[in-house]
């Protein structure tokens, strides 16, 4: 596991059970940022991060998608994500 996949673990942990979705929502909302960037249609999702990917998109953050089994997240068209 990468240090970032330990840290989103740590937050997860420490965080979850008092702030219920904080720390995935900032997660999700950066990654919305990012599918909103000029000349960005997708974001590769790395493997520690994808259940929050998943969560993020039940709720409507984006949608996950697979390629070849690699996850993807990329911008729903029409949707109104949460802010």
């Amino acid at each position: 596991m990468r240090l970032s996949g330990i840290l989103l673990t740590a937050l997860d942990l420490l965080f979850a059970p008092i702030f219920p979705g904080l720390a995935r929502g900032a997660w999700c909302r950066s990654q919305r940022r990012l599918l909103k960037s000029p000349g960005r249609g997708v974001v590769w999702v790395k493997q520690e991060t994808v259940p929050w990917a998943e969560w993020g998109a039940q709720r409507g953050y984006f949608a996950l998608d697979r390629m070849d089994g690699i996850p993807y997240l990329s911008a729903m068209a029409g949707a109104v994500a949460p802010a």
